[in-house]
């Protein structure tokens, strides 16, 4: 008790004379009692200091290697034309991944290039302009496409639970808009929509889908699922209430996965022909709290979006509709490439490209 009683004795004003020990006892007893109590507990996990480290330091020549890796895997169709020879489809997308990963301006990665040109990685340096020109082939869209969903194959016997979310990219390209409240015209800045879905374990991006950024997000969950659902078998996929209708939660569970997706206020647990939607009501509704335990994994697409966004930037340099859908695929790309090395390294994770481009081909 002697920490109890060893206060400072406040002299309080005349018109507060009532009591005044009794006052500044409570006050120290306070004080004591807040010095007593035992901070909170907080979960933490354990770090591999060594192996992060090391992936960080390595990172950037690690994806450097792996996609060369994987492009080798393709074979470039050769196009007759006239004039000077086209450059080589491992060197377009060299020079893309260096521009998207370093988040710099064309002529400030051309001494990268150089370096890749170096270490055999391309044939030559282009000029500055040809690197934001290869963004603007047609042909690169599918191709990107295909990347990022082979770059998560290796991560197959990882991941069971997944997540689908989107968000937008702003370009620097400004459209009209008539506010009728006000009576004029507005600009509004453009932006593009990304839809992907991703793995709550190692936050890979496992499918996307790119559209203008006043696209609903509803439709966009079957397309992507679709395309995951080919190399990975799924145990729950989150969503949030965008995604609530009855042909997202079919599609789910036909998928084998248990959709945990929240109802509108306006919801009921009429099934009309669909029995996952009622026993998904029910569930919500009488056993929330297990509910929201497995649906707070969605959070993970928020983390991936956010990694993606901060290391290679939420704007868009180019300017075309095409360049700036493949400016998003190759910051996809180039998140995945980062997962990969991590993973590689952290877990010990073989990464065979030549097996997972054989099972990817075979599922086309």
């Amino acid at each position: 008790m002697e920490g109890i009683l060893d206060f400072e004795f406040i002299v309080p004003a005349k018109k507060d004379l009532v009591q005044p020990t009794q006052l500044s006892m409570i006050n120290a007893i306070d004080r004591w009692e807040r010095s007593q109590q035992k901070t909170l507990l907080h979960k933490t996990y354990d770090q591999n200091w060594t192996a992060y480290n090391r992936a960080q330091t390595k990172e950037k020549i690690l994806c450097q290697q792996l996609l060369i890796e994987l492009i080798d895997l393709f074979e470039e169709k050769e196009v007759k034309q006239r004039g000077r020879p086209g450059t080589p489809l491992r060197d377009k997308m060299f020079c893309m991944f260096i521009y998207t990963y370093n988040n710099l301006s064309s002529r400030r990665i051309i001494s990268d290039i150089e370096l890749g040109k170096d270490r055999f990685f391309i044939e030559k340096t282009p000029h500055f302009n040809s690197v934001l020109n290869f963004f603007g082939y047609q042909s690169m869209t599918p191709l990107l496409a295909q990347l990022i969903e082979i770059t998560a194959i290796p991560l197959s016997q990882i991941e069971q639970d997944f997540a689908v979310d989107s968000s937008g990219f702003s370009t620097s390209q400004f459209e009209r808009w008539l506010d009728t409240r006000l009576g004029k015209t507005v600009k509004k800045k453009l932006w593009k929509k990304a839809h992907i879905m991703t793995g709550v374990t190692t936050n890979i991006v496992t499918s996307i889908n790119i559209t203008c950024g006043t696209a609903n997000d509803s439709p966009w969950l079957v397309p992507v699922l679709e395309k995951s659902s080919k190399f990975f078998s799924m145990r729950e996929i989150s969503a949030d209430k965008a995604y609530s209708t009855k042909v997202n939660l079919t599609a789910i569970s036909q998928a084998g996965a248990i959709p945990l997706i929240p109802f509108k206020k306006n919801a009921t647990g009429k099934a009309k022909g669909c029995m996952v939607w009622r026993k998904m009501f029910l569930f919500f509704t009488e056993h929330q709290d297990e509910f929201l335990k497995h649906y707070h994994k969605r959070s993970n697409v928020e983390t991936t979006f956010s990694m993606i966004k901060r290391k290679f930037s939420h704007k868009l340099s180019t300017k075309k509709d095409t360049a700036q859908v493949n400016e998003i695929l190759m910051k996809i790309l180039c998140h995945n490439l980062s997962v990969l090395v991590h993973e590689s390294i952290n877990l010990g994770i073989e990464i065979d490209f030549p097996a997972c481009f054989e099972r990817y081909s075979a599922q086309k």
